[in-house]
């Protein structure tokens, strides 16, 4: 089992489920994905506020898909931070987007 894997035990049903963006596993809710699992990283999407709060903390860095391009809205989450309270924390901010 992947670290992924072990992310996702659980995360899937409702209105949450596997999907595929950039050619990585990822998951979503409705039709937005809101965590992907990049070259065996996590990268999730949350609010610019609590973005910034983990990169300057430490805890991620900025998403660049391509290298010098961050891709606004999503960080790489450090292996040492706590991911799955993140992993919901991402869910419950897309899902605010839907509404």
């Amino acid at each position: 089992m992947t670290d992924w894997d072990d992310l996702v035990e659980g995360a899937v049903g409702g209105p949450v489920t596997h999907g595929s963006m950039f050619g990585s596993p990822g998951l979503r809710t409705g039709r937005k994905f809101f965590a992907v699992w990049w070259h065996d990283q996590l990268v999730l999407k949350l609010p610019p506020g609590r973005l910034q709060e983990l990169v300057t903390a430490g805890g991620a860095r900025p998403f660049e898909p391509m290298e010098g391009r961050a891709m606004n809205g999503w960080v790489v989450v450090e292996p040492s931070a706590d991911r799955r309270p993140l992993l919901d924390e991402a869910r419950a901010f897309v899902e605010s987007q839907l509404k």
